[in-house]
This record gives C-alpha cells, sequence and structure tokens, in this order.
C-alpha cells in the first residue's frame, strides 16, 4: 500500500507540472484559461499531504526539514536563472541591480524565468500556516472554519491597493496566502483521513463527470471564469460568486486529477510518468528558460516545446543525483 500511495502522489505531480509547463507554453487563450482553474491549487493540495501537527519544541526542526533547503534553492537558483537570463538577452549591469532584489520581495516581481518562483514564497509561507493551524487549534471543524474563511475574505476583493516595483501585490503575495492555506489545508485533510474514498468508482467518475461538465460549459457557453494565484486575479460571470468558484472548481478538477492519477496505478505503464513526479521541482524552476530558448530557436510546435521543456531539467536532475551518489560529502544537510 505504501509504494501503491506514493506512486500515485508521483503520477499526480507529474499531471500537475505537465499542465503547468503547458500553460506557459500557451501563453493565453481557453485552454491556458482552464489549466489556471487547477494546476498552482494542485500543487498546494499536494504540498499539504505532508504536513502534520508537530510538537512546540520542534519548529527548528520543521524550519530545517521543511523551509531551509527550498530558501537555499530559491536564492540560489533564482540568481542564476536572472543572470542567465540577462546573458541571453544582453541587458546590461542596470538590469540585474533592479532585478536581483527581487528575489527578496517575491511575489509578481518575479518575471521572466523566475515567474514561476512566486509560488516558492507562497508555498513557505502556507505550510507553515496550516502546520501552525493544525498544532495550535485541535477540532478539524474550526480549521476548515478558520481555512475557509480565509479564501472567501481572499476572493472578496481584488488586488491589495500597495504599489510595489510597478506592482499592486504585497511582499511574497502575502494576501495570496489567505486563498493558497485554504487549498494546502484540504491537501492535509484529505490525506490525513481516509482518502481511499476517491478510489471507489463512483466517486472519481462523479468527479471527472463534474470537470467535463464544468469545461463543456467554458467551452460552448458564455461561462466566463478566470482564476491567477499569482496575479490575485479572480473573474467570472457570476462575480458575487467568485468565493464558491475558487473553492469548487479547482478542487473538482484537481480530484478528478488524483483520481486519474490513483486509477493509472492499477493499469500496466512505463515508469515515466512517476519519474516525472518525482522531479516536479526542478521543472518548476527551470521550465520557462527551456521555453524561451525554444522560442528563441525557432521551435514553433507546442507539443515539442512542452517535451523539451521537461526533459531538460529532467536530464539535469540525472546528472546531479549521480553527482550527489558519486559525492555524498558535498549534498546540503
Amino acid at each position: 500500500m505504501t509504494k501503491k500511495r506514493i506512486e500515485w502522489i508521483d503520477i499526480a505531480k507529474a499531471f500537475g507540472i505537465i499542465a503547468v509547463v503547458w500553460g506557459h507554453a500557451l501563453v493565453s487563450g481557453t485552454t491556458s484559461q482552464i489549466i489556471y482553474w487547477w494546476h498552482m491549487p494542485f500543487f498546494f493540495i499536494l504540498a499539504g499531504f505532508f504536513l502534520k501537527p508537530i510538537d512546540s519544541t520542534k519548529w527548528k526542526s520543521f524550519f530545517n526539514k521543511k523551509i531551509k533547503l527550498d530558501l537555499i534553492i530559491y536564492f540560489m537558483t533564482g540568481i542564476i536563472m536572472i543572470l542567465l537570463y540577462g546573458l541571453i538577452h544582453e541587458k546590461n549591469l542596470q538590469y540585474l541591480i533592479d532585478t536581483l532584489p527581487n528575489l527578496l520581495i517575491g511575489g509578481r516581481t518575479l518575471n521572466n524565468y523566475t515567474t514561476t518562483f512566486w509560488f516558492i514564497n507562497v508555498y513557505l509561507l502556507s505550510i507553515t500556516v496550516v502546520t501552525v493551524l493544525i498544532t495550535v487549534v485541535k477540532p478539524r471543524l474550526l480549521q476548515l472554519t478558520i481555512v475557509t474563511a480565509g479564501i472567501l475574505l481572499g476572493a472578496s476583493y481584488g488586488q491589495i491597493p500597495v504599489q510595489i516595483q510597478g506592482f499592486t501585490m504585497l511582499p511574497w503575495n502575502l494576501d495570496g496566502v489567505l486563498i493558497a492555506t485554504f487549498y494546502t489545508y484540504i491537501g492535509y485533510l484529505f490525506f490525513h483521513t481516509n482518502w481511499r474514498w476517491i478510489q471507489n468508482p463512483f466517486a472519481s467518475a462523479g468527479l471527472i463527470g463534474m470537470s467535463v461538465a464544468l469545461i463543456t460549459l467554458r467551452l460552448t457557453t458564455d461561462l466566463r471564469f478566470k482564476f491567477s494565484m499569482k496575479s490575485h486575479l479572480i473573474e467570472s460571470s457570476f462575480p458575487k460568486f467568485n468565493g464558491l468558484l475558487i473553492i469548487f472548481v479547482p478542487l473538482i478538477l484537481s480530484f478528478s486529477v488524483i483520481a486519474i492519477a490513483v486509477m493509472i496505478t492499477k493499469i500496466p505503464q512505463t515508469i515515466i510518468m512517476p519519474f516525472i513526479g518525482q522531479h516536479t521541482m526542478i521543472i518548476m524552476y527551470l521550465h520557462k528558460v527551456v521555453l524561451d530558448l525554444c522560442n528563441l530557436a525557432n521551435v514553433d510546435n507546442l507539443i515539442i516545446k512542452v517535451v523539451i521543456a521537461i526533459i531538460v531539467p529532467l536530464m539535469i536532475a540525472s546528472a546531479l543525483n549521480v553527482h550527489r551518489q558519486q559525492h555524498p560529502y558535498l549534498q546540503i544537510t
């Protein structure tokens, strides 16, 4: 059961990261909007799987295990990506002076090759908030009430009227934590209760059927729904129900993907999907630069660009894994 559980999580993560790359390769359009309905909420849901209440004396251990390494990778990779963008696009020193501080500010100031790095900002904040919540507040109904109130509050306004570097935002997309915390907590609640209900064929069929219905409505009617967590953009044909839309639409689509991942584990398959799922973070960090290089090389085919943007980070990850095995004393602890 443990092996099966890990396998479906990896497959689900693979679907999620493919959606992220596909959405960025498309740039805009109806398909991109549908992907944005769920792909980032999905990763916050997955993040909640691995959280648990901790003892009050273990916060240092929590920081070292859950936060420290991701912070180091965030800043190191961010500096490399900014330097690389400046080199490829022949930017001057002023570009570096203006852009490098954005790693500290985070949020919407992170663009070009670092455009997805806002996720790390909100991810680290959200897992901390949810861990505090489930540690301090014991009744699960009260926990759920708090995070639901948070996402409804987050959906009740547009962008925070604070200007930073020309962007309307808070540092590290702090207000986005209201929304992300809900998804993260739902992931925690799902995985730490009887998650096996999603193996039920009727449950899976119901989720997938609702997802197909939502997508069909978007494609065949005037239904309008745009959702971008990074930009805190929530627009729909029913603005009074934006809070309910960003609760139910991402959850329905996300759990449909999880249901499909669980079903895939029951049929013969190759190792490629689990392998992709095991390396989602490096793909998250590097796919923008690969997509940009594809565009500079006049690679126009969408599928080819997506495949390349996934394979190149996987090759780098494989090389790094070999290097770690050969030189274990160089690993960050």
